[in-house]
């Protein structure tokens, strides 16, 4: 059987095609790494350099070689990899919810970020609001969440946050306050608003209450959307504006425009929480919790 290092010294000295660097990159001296080729040689059953007093060259069977010991060698090292994974609790599948509004930006980070760390975790994905998540986490139906704050009769859940945005204002294209790049809360006191449900997603309904009555001015109501990609696409199509989450911008749309809000006293200020519950965490879960950064 053929051994990683032995691999690894035949890589070495077909990239330097000369022992002696070879030999100071693998920090041994010459005749051990001449003697390791010949035994591979022996090995493998032929040639795989040609050597002279002056030069050290591949033969056709060598640079075949070549290419199959780097497989080979990145083979061995997914294999460590993937068992000190498991070893550690990083292989298998967690049940996750996750709100809608996370959709376009955050969850998609979150998801490459472990499928680069840990390619054998796997999510089982349930988009539900916050507050049906906490009937999910009862009936375990979910391990972890993501909610969007406050949440009430959470009191049994755990909770770290681990994104803080704000909401802005989403605007028809042709629309007067399109050319502003910053634009005044209460300049949106005569407009009709595109709202949550307050019964699925209470938090955003909530937030634009607050923020507009903070303003001045009780927003005008036109109609109510779950979704924040038919929002905008409604808003496009002139039936009105909205306040959302900043993380709609990674919706483009060439029908509306994206602009900060300001005079808003702080309530169109947003967090996002991992949820978890604490009696049923087990190793799996705990060790994804510590791997997404808290913000």
């Amino acid at each position: 059987m053929l051994s990683s290092r032995a691999l690894a010294q035949f890589i070495v000295l077909a990239e330097e095609l000369h022992f002696g660097k070879a030999a100071d990159r693998l920090h041994i001296s010459q005749p051990p790494l001449s003697q390791a080729i010949m035994r591979l040689e022996q090995s493998v059953g032929v040639e795989l350099f040609v050597r002279n007093s002056r030069s050290v060259s591949l033969t056709d069977a060598g640079r075949v070689f070549l290419v199959e010991a780097r497989r080979l060698l990145e083979q061995h090292e997914l294999v460590i990899a993937h068992t000190r994974q498991a070893c550690i609790g990083m292989t298998g599948r967690i049940s996750l919810g996750f709100v809608g509004s996370v959709s376009y930006g955050l969850l998609p980070e979150l998801l490459a970020m472990f499928r680069r760390k840990y390619p054998d975790l796997t999510f089982d994905l349930r988009e539900l609001p916050s507050s049906e998540q906490l009937t999910a986490f009862r009936a375990q139906q979910i391990e972890m969440g993501i909610v969007r704050l406050p949440l009430n009769n959470a009191g049994d859940l755990e909770m770290k946050v681990i994104k803080r945005e704000r909401m802005i204002a989403v605007l028809p294209l042709g629309h007067p306050l399109a050319k502003k790049r910053i634009i005044e809360l209460q300049s949106l006191a005569n407009e009709t608003f595109m709202m949550f449900p307050p019964h699925l997603v209470l938090s955003l309904h909530a937030k634009t209450m607050m923020a507009c009555h903070a303003a001045g001015f009780s927003p005008r109501t036109g109609l109510e959307a779950w979704q924040m990609s038919t929002m905008v696409s409604l808003i496009a199509a002139q039936m009105g504006i909205a306040l959302l989450p900043a993380q709609v911008k990674h919706i483009p749309h060439p029908g509306v425009v994206y602009r900060d809000v300001t005079g808003d006293n702080g309530h169109l200020d947003l967090e996002i929480a991992l949820a978890w519950r604490p009696q049923s965490r087990s190793r799996l879960c705990q060790q994804a919790i510590e791997a997404i950064p808290e913000d």
